[in-house]
C-alpha cells in the first residue's frame, strides 16, 4: 500500500471509511464486541479446543465483567500470551525499556515476523513494566473475518487500508499519518507499526522508505522536526525459531512456480494459528534508543528524499544490530556456505539437531525445486546474522 501513495495529489476531505478505520473502539463498543465474540459458537469451540480447560472456563466466566480495552488486555490477552509463552517458547526476554519514559508516548517501529504476536508481545512487555500499551496498526487484509476484526479492534488496533484506487489510498494515508502524529504528540497513546508492509519472510529486516513517506505526509513543512516529535523507537524482535518457517518457504516456492499466486485470507489465518502454537525457542524483544538525537544531527539542508533514506538506515541499524543471534543462525549460515566458519558459536550436536530440523521441513515441501527451497529456508535464519555483520563492519 505505502508504495502506491500518490504524494502529488491535492489534499481532499478524508473519507468516512478512513475515519472509521482509525477510530478506536469506545468502551461501549468494547463491551458489545466482547459479548459478540464470546457468544459466537465457532469462536468459543475453537478456544475450548485450544486452551486448557481452566483457562477457557475462566474466560467464559469473567468476560462479561470486562468494561474496556485495558481490562480485556489484562484479563484475556495477558493470560493467553502467558499460556502461549509456556507452550511454545523456551524463554521470553526483553531489554531497553529502562531507557524509555513510561509517561511519554512513542512510535514503535519494529521488524515484522509474526502477523499477530509481534505487537502482542511488545505490548505484554510494556504492560508488565507499567507502560501504557500501544495502539496497533493492522492491515485491512486481516479484517475480512468478523471474529478476527473483533479481536484486533477490541485490542486497541486501527486499520491500515491496503486496497483501493490511488486517490483512496492517498486520502487514507494522509488520514493515517495525521492520526499517528496526533496520538503521539497529543499524549494519547504510543503506536506500533511494522517497518514494512507485510512480514519479512526471508529474514531481511529493512524499513520501507515508503512507510516513512506516508508518516511524513503530516509534516511537510519541517520533516526533521516532525520526525523528532514522533519519538521513534526501533524495536527488534528475535525468534530463535520461526513458527511459520515452513509456511513461508512453501509460499515462496508456490510463487516461484506460479507468478499469479494470490495468498488467500484463509492462508493468513493459517499463519496466525501456526504462529500462536508453533515452536519459537528463545524470543527476545529489544527496545532501542529514541532516534530524536540522531535526527537532530541531520542537516536542515538535506533534501526530503535523503532524510527518509537516512532515517530508514537509522532504524535498520538499531533493529539489525539488536537482533539476538542464536546457534541456529550461525548453523544456517554455515550450511548455506557448506563450511564451519561459525563453529565456535555452536556444538556439533546443535548442528546435527538443527540440520535435521531443516531437513524435516524441506521433506514436507513436495516440489522439484528443493535447491531453491533449501536456500530460502536457511536464509530465513542466516540473513539476520549476515545483516548484523554488515553493520559491524560499517
Amino acid at each position: 500500500m505505502y508504495d502506491d501513495i500518490c504524494t502529488n495529489q491535492p489534499r481532499k476531505e478524508m473519507l468516512t471509511e478512513s475515519e472509521n478505520n482509525l477510530k478506536l473502539y469506545s468502551d461501549q463498543q468494547v463491551v458489545a464486541g466482547i459479548k459478540e465474540l464470546f457468544e459466537d459458537r465457532s469462536f468459543v469451540s475453537g478456544m475450548q479446543a485450544f486452551l486448557p480447560l481452566e483457562l477457557s472456563e475462566s474466560f467464559l466466566n469473567n468476560y462479561s465483567k470486562i468494561k474496556n480495552s485495558y481490562e480485556f488486555q489484562r484479563d484475556i490477552i495477558r493470560p493467553l500470551l502467558k499460556f502461549l509463552e509456556q507452550i511454545s517458547m523456551t524463554s521470553l526476554t526483553g531489554s531497553g525499556l529502562e531507557h524509555l519514559d513510561p509517561q511519554k508516548k512513542y512510535l514503535f517501529i519494529s521488524n515484522h515476523r509474526d502477523i499477530g504476536l509481534d505487537s502482542a508481545f511488545i505490548n505484554l512487555l510494556l504492560f508488565e513494566k507499567n507502560f501504557t500499551t500501544s495502539q496497533i496498526a493492522i492491515g485491512d487484509n486481516l479484517m475480512k473475518h468478523r471474529i478476527a476484526e473483533l479481536i484486533f479492534r477490541i485490542n486497541k488496533s486501527f486499520v491500515v487500508k491496503r486496497t483501493g484506487n490511488p486517490r483512496e489510498l492517498y486520502q487514507s494515508s494522509v488520514s493515517l499519518s495525521q492520526y499517528i502524529q496526533e496520538s503521539i504528540t497529543k499524549g494519547k497513546d504510543s503506536v506500533w507499526i511494522a517497518q514494512r508492509e507485510g512480514r519479512a519472510k526471508d529474514g531481511n529486516d529493512f524499513t520501507q522508505v515508503s512507510l516513512l513517506k506516508m508518516l511524513a505526509l503530516s509534516g511537510r513543512k519541517d520533516a526533521l522536526k516532525y520526525f523528532e516529535n514522533l519519538n521513534i523507537v526501533p524495536v527488534s524482535i528475535s525468534y530463535e525459531y520461526d513458527p511459520c518457517d515452513y509456511l513461508k518457504t512453501k509460499e515462496y516456492i508456490d510463487r516461484l512456480e506460479n507468478p499469479k499466486y494470490q495468498k488467500s485470507f484463509n492462508a493468513d489465518m493459517a499463519s496466525i494459528l501456526q504462529g500462536l502454537k508453533g515452536k519459537k525457542g528463545n524470543v527476545h524483544i529489544s527496545f532501542g534508543i529514541p532516534l530524536n538525537q540522531n535526527i537532530s544531527k541531520i542537516s536542515t539542508e538535506t533534501k526530503s528524499k535523503e532524510i527518509l533514506s537516512e532515517l530508514a538506515k537509522l532504524i535498520d541499524t538499531q533493529i539489525q544490530s539488536s537482533y539476538k543471534i542464536n546457534p541456529v543462525n550461525y548453523i544456517a549460515s554455515d550450511l548455506i556456505n557448506n563450511n564451519s566458519n561459525f563453529s565456535k558459536y555452536y556444538t556439533e550436536s546443535e548442528r546435527k539437531e538443527n540440520s535435521l530440523y531443516f531437513e524435516n521441513i524441506l521433506s514436507r515441501i513436495n516440489h522439484s525445486n528443493q535447491k531453491e527451497a533449501r536456500k530460502y529456508l536457511l536464509g530465513i535464519y542466516a540473513n539476520p546474522l549476515i545483516n548484523q555483520h554488515k553493520i559491524s563492519k560499517g
